[in-house]
């Protein structure tokens, strides 16, 4: 059976101490004080010593390794199923759209064979409003996220669910980091949606901004919550934690890793019957390329 690694850096970290209070020991002769010891060479404890105590030191050096690497790979698979989430919703939005475009064009096709041009004139005309009225047009600074955006607007539109967006820094970001902004605004939406969704329709509406101050991004969500008094906003970040049922509450503990790793900050306040989650990202960490 394989040892837990864990215990093994605990045992090596007892270990290593053990070895050094018998060097302390050694040194003040407290050890040749014990006669049934006498046969021991004590001037070549410390070398002994010394070199155990370097073994351990590289065994724990290889064990942290072996521990941040397993760390990484756990994030990754937690991230995973978001990303492939996103990508499903946009390909849906995709097809739709694709659907939705045939049905027109076969209207104005018709409309034009059958010369009824006063028709079409006036369908073309409801069809642009209808455009303008549908799509916002994103301007994040990042394409990724833009999309992101442009599909969260259209999926709760469908659901009869506003999201009100306010874009007031263009961000700028490596790849990597940008993936992860992905993975973090994704998460944060979708839980917004899903929590309006059951409201009255009159309080279905989120509110999302993006602004900056000269050394970091802010990026803050509300929407309106019907357990504004059961909610307690500590709970939330914490591992398997969720309002949702069993089986849930992995995508704000996923939400606070990410910002983390940043060195960013991640506060949920409850403000009246608004529940409000606000991201601050300092600027040069998203610029930064792992």
């Amino acid at each position: 059976m394989k040892i837990n690694i864990y215990k093994k850096a605990v045992l090596f970290f007892i270990l290593q101490s053990l070895l050094i209070i018998a060097v302390l020991l050694n040194e003040y002769n407290f050890v040749a004080r014990f006669s049934f010891l006498q046969f021991l060479h004590f001037e070549q404890l410390d070398l002994v010593f010394g070199h155990l105590i370097l073994l351990l030191n590289l065994a724990a050096i290889v064990v942290a390794r072996y521990l941040y690497m397993r760390g990484e790979e756990a994030r990754r698979l937690n991230v995973v199923p978001q990303k492939l989430a996103n990508m499903s919703e946009q390909n849906r939005l995709y097809r739709q759209h694709h659907h939705d475009l045939n049905n027109h064009l076969t209207v104005i096709i018709g409309l034009v064979q059958l010369e009824k041009y006063q028709e079409l004139k006036n369908y073309l005309k409801f069809y642009f409003n209808n455009i303008n009225n549908t799509y916002f047009k994103v301007e994040s600074g990042l394409d990724e996220i833009d999309v992101l955006i442009s599909s969260k607007i259209e999926s709760a539109r469908m659901k009869g669910i506003k999201i009100d967006v306010h874009l007031g820094a263009k961000i700028e970001s490596g790849k990597k980091n940008t993936f992860n902004l992905v993975t973090i605004l994704g998460n944060i939406l979708d839980n917004a949606i899903e929590a309006v969704q059951d409201l009255e329709q009159s309080r279905q509406k989120i509110c999302l901004s993006i602004e900056d101050d000269p050394s970091h991004y802010i990026i803050t969500v509300s929407n309106p919550t019907l357990a504004a008094e059961s909610i307690r906003p500590e709970q939330l970040l914490m591992e398997g934690f969720s309002t949702k049922g069993e089986g849930r509450g992995q995508g704000l503990f996923i939400v606070k890793n990410l910002v983390e790793q940043w060195d960013g900050n991640i506060s949920i306040k409850i403000q009246g019957d608004q529940f409000v989650i606000q991201i601050k990202i300092p600027k040069h960490k998203l610029l930064e390329e792992c």
